[in-house]
């Protein structure tokens, strides 16, 4: 008997909508019964971003904000060092999620192989780990290999944005 192996899912592009996605689907797989991890890499503990009460609104879903901002912006106030060791913490637990868990959303970790937070190599490694559960990549710049192994790739395409014309991102449709 062979084990049935999760699907993998990559929201990527410069367009908004790729976290938004990836929690799309989170609320798809708790509303059919299927339990949900959401590991964030760039999102700190402190933001007070909407997604943080899902698992309050709805059974089945954690969510783990784990990173120290959004790196190399001028709002950053992390060193690097900082950054890659909250990457690699992201990525041992979602590595420990992959036995509690039917859906694995891995927010913005396309970003963080990237900035090179984490090593391509150790999100493939995952990847290969995951045995039945789903994969949800989100991110800017996919990387190649991913892009390769995923089952489904969608890549957000920016045609017009609020904040081109200044306007702020707005809680509850942005964050």
């Amino acid at each position: 008997m062979s084990i049935k192996k999760g699907l993998v899912y990559v929201f990527t592009g410069d367009g908004k909508g790729k976290t938004s996605a990836g929690l799309g689907v989170a609320v798809r797989a708790v509303c059919n019964e299927m339990k949900v991890g959401i590991v964030q890499w760039y999102k700190e503990k402190e933001w007070l971003v909407s997604e943080y009460k899902l698992g309050e609104k709805l059974k089945g879903v954690e969510i783990y904000p784990m990173g120290k901002g959004f790196y190399n912006l001028p709002t950053d106030k992390a060193t690097k060092e900082e950054h890659v060791k909250a990457g690699q913490k992201a990525l041992k637990k979602a590595e420990s999620l992959l036995k509690e868990v039917d859906v694995l959303v891995l927010d913005e970790i396309n970003n963080a192989i990237k900035d090179e937070l984490v090593g391509v190599e150790k999100v493939m490694r995952l990847i290969k780990k995951r045995g039945g559960v789903h994969l949800i990549l989100t991110g800017r710049d996919a990387n190649k290999q991913i892009v390769e192994i995923a089952d489904l790739v969608t890549e957000m395409k920016k045609v017009k944005h609020p904040f081109d014309k200044g306007k702020k991102a707005v809680k509850g449709l942005d964050f």
